[in-house]
């Protein structure tokens, strides 16, 4: 594994004891993250997608809340603007989504509030992504993760229409 913060965070987690939506478990999900963090092109972020692991649809694994700590951190690095938006897809994914309902048999029929709960480790880098780049998603998100509603309600009032006029000029 390579120096990034996500990645030492991913060494920390035993992914062999979690559940994961391919029907194995968990190992596997540290080398396709490091895969997708380090592509290139429209194939290989396809190629290292979560989507089959950590969620169905929108229905999420155990692996999920791990992972969403994964997110946090590798927003955090340097990254191509392509994976970006696929780490932020796969972050919605897993606090927008519910548990499938091979985890709510196995005793985890709310997997979404902790990787909630995870999320707000970010909450700022969302802010960051709303105020300078992708907006609609970030936004999307915080409106998700972000319990003080003062705060987003505040923020969202200030950068709206800061996106809109940086829309307006392109």
């Amino acid at each position: 594994m390579s120096a990034r913060p996500s990645l030492i965070q991913a060494e920390r987690v035993d992914w062999a004891s979690l559940r994961c939506g391919c029907g194995m478990t968990g190992a596997h999900i540290p080398e396709i993250f490091a895969r997708l963090l380090v592509a290139t092109t429209p194939r290989e972020i396809a190629e290292a997608t979560l989507e089959g692991h950590v969620y169905i649809q929108s229905l999420l694994f155990e692996v999920a809340i791990p992972v969403t700590s994964l997110i946090v951190a590798a927003l955090h690095e340097e990254v191509s603007d392509e994976v970006r938006a696929e780490l932020l897809d796969h972050f919605g994914a897993c606090v927008g989504g519910e548990s499938h309902w091979t985890e709510i048999e196995a005793g985890s029929p709310e997997l979404e509030i902790d990787c909630r709960v995870v999320a707000r480790q970010g909450i700022w880098t969302l802010y960051q992504e709303y105020a300078t780049g992708r907006a609609s998603m970030a936004r999307m998100l915080l409106d998700v993760v972000d319990t003080d509603r003062e705060r987003f309600e505040y923020f969202d009032a200030k950068l709206i229409d800061r996106v809109r006029k940086r829309a307006k000029r392109r």
